[in-house]
């Protein structure tokens, strides 16, 4: 250890990852559409969303539904490209739920309080570093993919993400050469000539994340998929919540975006030229939600960020 209590540069886990604890610092660029706020059903007097296809891995779906449902409050289709990290460059997909409560047990003579914060319940990041870091560091709930992003002349993006070996969906619905995520990113006319300055500051701690202790990969995953409670020598610890107001900041632009997964045919859709239309999503439905983000997005260059350590909860 160093003299400031981190870890040397060189120092790693005990499945041999380079340790990386909070507060993180990072530079990046990256693409944010909102989408619509999910819908709820009251069940015994809880909120429980409706959730879409392929909100979050299978073997961490239970406790990534934990908590009760805020409705009203949308969802988020995130892309990421980092260049300057702890753990260095790499790439990530991120797909946030809508926002959750959760209650902490009062002390002796507190009364009951509310927690509440946004969830990320489906996370693809490119490098095992990230991934291990970030599920021990704050509760998130990341995977891994392999990502291929195209800048063009004319501004625009082609931004894909494909299936790592091995996946934990079904053989078959596996398509390890074609993306599970893919769409087309352009500059708006004129409007996204605008460069705007953005701080997530102005949001105050409404972009809360609040996410709950995940657990280890399935078998035959990566080791990088450590369950959340686990201690850099392997030993486990009590599960916590992690609460985190992460610090944004960066130049904005309007963008918008062109879907461009193929998810079969349309069966109801139009018939051009004696054939049906395919549907096209932003995803797959399986490995990631085919959610409809808003038309109208941003795109954040000279990004700024800062991971601090949680609040455990």
């Amino acid at each position: 250890m160093t003299a400031a209590g981190q870890p040397s540069r060189n120092e790693t886990d005990f499945n041999g990852i380079l340790l990386a604890p909070a507060p993180w610092q990072l530079k990046a660029r990256m693409w944010h559409f909102l989408v619509s706020p999910l819908k709820a059903n009251a069940i015994n007097g809880k909120s429980n969303a409706v959730f879409p296809a392929g909100w979050a891995a299978p073997f961490q779906a239970e406790p990534l539904a934990e908590g009760q449902f805020v409705t009203g409050h949308p969802g988020v289709v995130m892309l990421v490209q980092y260049t300057d990290t702890p753990v260095g460059p790499y790439d990530e997909l991120i797909y946030i739920a809508g926002k959750f409560s959760m209650h902490k047990e009062p002390d002796s003579n507190e009364t009951k309080t509310a927690e509440t914060g946004f969830r990320i319940t489906r996370i693809y990041v490119s490098t095992k570093e990230s991934a291990a870091n970030g599920r021990r560091n704050w509760n998130i709930a990341k995977e891994l993919a392999e990502f291929k992003y195209t800048r063009h002349s004319d501004g625009s993006w082609d931004l894909a993400v494909f299936p790592t070996s091995p996946l934990e969906t079904p053989a078959e619905v596996r398509r390890p050469n074609i993306p599970f995520f893919h769409i087309s990113i352009h500059p708006i006319p004129i409007l996204g000539s605008l460069c705007i300055p953005f701080n997530f500051n102005i949001l105050g701690s409404y972009f809360r994340l609040l996410d709950p202790p995940i657990p280890n990969g399935p078998p035959g995953s990566s080791p990088a998929l450590v369950k959340s409670n686990t201690n850099s020598d392997g030993s486990i610890k009590e599960p916590k919540w992690a609460s985190l107001v992460p610090g944004i900041k960066g130049k904005m632009r309007l963008v918008t975006y062109k879907p461009k997964v193929d998810v079969g045919l349309d069966l109801e859709g139009e018939v051009d030229g004696g054939k049906k239309k395919a549907h096209l999503a932003i995803a797959d439905g399986v490995n990631f939600p085919a959610v409809v983000p808003w038309k109208l997005g941003a795109y954040l260059e000279g990004v700024d960020m800062h991971f601090d350590a949680p609040e455990w909860l």
